[in-house]
């Protein structure tokens, strides 16, 4: 499994591309679609799904225009988002920023369910607070984690947006989080990769 970080949109959002020189999984596709499309195109990967971590408008904004160019790609959400993905627009509008809001209904994600790609389980861990459908999206064999914007390097996810909860995330963190493997890698919503065992000595948040 090939795992690729494209920085998409104003808010330097970290869509993760994941292929196997075929087929292909786009996490959180929140902007720039034309230049996710082009990556798909350029390697000439067939998209299967599109998977979300949560449904703040700077994770989805690139929805619309991948479905419409490629087709009913399904796309899987925790559906204690479906409030926020329904209205991402609505945020969007307060930040100022050009949105294009998905019209799709969302195939749900489970807390503990298991995904399949590549010849991989990606485990799906609930992990709430920053928002209260958020996931996480584990594969044991490859050693890392697409954390969301659960956990940062150094840092962690905002709370104080509509929805959130700041024990909460503390608690999905302690518990979902920094019970993986210390050597597992932490792809984020934002910012640059870490590990768990980084944070677990470091993250100032979460000592």
């Amino acid at each position: 499994m090939v795992l690729e970080t494209h920085t998409v949109g104003p808010l330097q959002e970290n869509c993760t591309l994941l292929h196997d020189g075929r087929e292909a999984v786009l996490i959180d596709p929140g902007d720039e679609a034309e230049r996710l499309l082009k990556s798909l195109k350029t390697k000439n990967l067939k998209l299967r799904a599109i998977w979300l971590t949560h449904a703040h408008f700077d994770h989805i904004g690139a929805i619309a225009e991948i479905r419409e160019t490629l087709g009913s790609i399904p796309v899987y959400l925790h559906p204690n988002d479906n409030v926020l993905f329904e209205n991402a627009h609505l945020a969007a509008q307060r930040w100022e920023i050009p949105f294009r809001q998905p019209t799709t209904k969302t195939l749900e994600l489970k807390d503990n369910g298991i995904l399949e790609f590549a010849g991989a389980k990606i485990h799906c861990l609930f992990t709430p607070g920053h928002a209260p459908g958020h996931c996480a999206f584990y594969v044991p064999s490859e050693n890392f984690v697409v954390a969301g914007d659960a956990l940062f390097r150094g840092s962690i996810g905002r709370t104080d947006l509509p929805l959130g909860n700041h024990q909460q995330l503390l608690e999905s963190i302690r518990s979902k989080l920094f019970t993986l493997p210390d050597e597992t890698v932490v792809y984020p919503g934002h910012g640059p990769t870490t590990t768990i065992g980084f944070e677990k000595q470091t993250n100032p948040f979460l000592l």
